[in-house]
């Protein structure tokens, strides 16, 4: 009895149509918790490396003060506006790069998952851009930002066959195992 080509983008079957394929040789969709726990390990791998910067920039702010004089006001309130505003460029740089040069951030490496097209193929430039641009800048804005985040990725929870979250959609990808 056929397989139909269902819910598998990747099927070169026209949709409604018989596909006679091993259903085992495609990649199998990344679950809830598989695609959580990346995000952990990637907003702490992100949060280190913010927190070293901070301490960085301060130390070379401090050194190169003339005479011991105490560093300004605009100091802080750069730093200020960077902790508050900051984490969303970060993640969507993090998202976008990593994404469009191995498929995979340092978290869905160390849990075994991927992005792809829709289709099965590799990521292009765009859609790494376009899929972190939703995931990462919202976060710029203060409590609705993380608030909207939250939202989009639990929508992965609505289809459990594709757990397509909104910037899945919005980038034409999808995680997956392997």
């Amino acid at each position: 009895m056929p397989v139909t080509a269902s819910w598998y983008p990747w099927h070169n079957a026209p949709p409604g149509q018989p596909y006679y394929g091993a259903p085992q040789q495609h990649p199998r969709v990344a679950s809830f918790g598989r695609r959580l726990g990346a995000r952990l390990i990637d907003y702490t791998l992100v949060g280190f490396f913010m927190f070293v910067l901070f301490i960085l920039v301060s130390l070379i702010a401090e050194a190169s003060l003339e005479g011991g004089r105490a560093i300004a006001d605009p100091y802080f309130d750069a730093w200020a506006t960077l902790f508050f505003f900051g984490a969303g460029p970060t993640m969507f740089l993090h998202d976008w790069l990593f994404n469009a040069a191995r498929g995979r951030t340092p978290g869905k490496a160390m849990l075994g998952i991927r992005v792809v097209r829709r289709d099965g193929g590799p990521l292009r430039q765009g859609q790494a851009a376009g899929r972190a641009a939703v995931f990462g800048l919202p976060q710029t804005m203060p409590c609705l930002g993380q608030l909207f985040t939250l939202v989009e990725c639990l929508s992965a929870l609505s289809d459990a066959r594709t757990a397509l979250t909104l910037h899945d959609r919005a980038g034409g990808t999808m995680v997956v195992r392997g």
